[in-house]
């Protein structure tokens, strides 16, 4: 019997320059689990493997960090298709670089002093501000509104956290894939 985790979010029928991120169109909502799919054992057992899902906790991407680098994040949709590409540089590990489809640049996240920038290659900016010191959760700001959110959730019995990161529906796929880089630099 499968669950809700087990399933598959089904690709919307949507138009967009971009098919692999059809599936961020209809959401405002994702979660990156450190969890291991059984579609993870394809690329062996040096890596560390994310399941990423939407709001209603249907998986919508895997992504794939190699253990002894940590420099690449790739995450593939149901079909296998690379379609976002991440890279931490070695001389700068509070920034990553956002490709998608992988070999086109759309932005980057980085963080300085607490806070996190989101940029994209026109040059908009989001930033991302925590709530409070000890606070697990960081608002998102456009243009001084606050438009969303990303927070940690640590689980009580074990080390795994999830990362959560809500957004407008309406907020560009370019822009929504920046903001799951800035899951992996903000929880992991």
């Amino acid at each position: 019997m499968k669950t809700q985790e087990d399933q598959w979010m089904p690709c919307p029928q949507i138009e967009t320059k971009y098919p692999g991120l059809a599936y961020l169109c209809p959401l405002n909502e994702l979660i990156v689990a450190k969890k291991r799919d059984s579609l993870h054992n394809l690329f062996g057992n040096n890596i560390i493997g994310y399941t990423i899902y939407n709001g209603q906790g249907q998986k919508v991407f895997l992504a794939v960090q190699r253990k002894e680098t940590k420099k690449e994040i790739k995450i593939f949709n149901s079909y296998g298709n690379e379609v976002i590409h991440m890279q931490r540089r070695a001389f700068c590990l509070n920034k990553i670089l956002v490709w998608t489809p992988p070999g086109r640049f759309v932005g980057s996240v980085h963080s300085k002093c607490l806070r996190v920038f989101i940029k994209n290659y026109k040059g908009d900016v989001l930033k991302i501000k925590p709530r409070g010191i000890f606070c697990c959760a960081r608002d998102i700001f456009s243009e001084g509104e606050r438009i969303g959110e990303v927070a940690t959730r640590k689980c009580l019995h074990s080390i795994k956290s999830d990362v959560s990161v809500v957004f407008p529906f309406e907020l560009d796929v370019e822009l929504k894939s920046i903001l799951l880089g800035a899951c992996f630099l903000i929880g992991y």
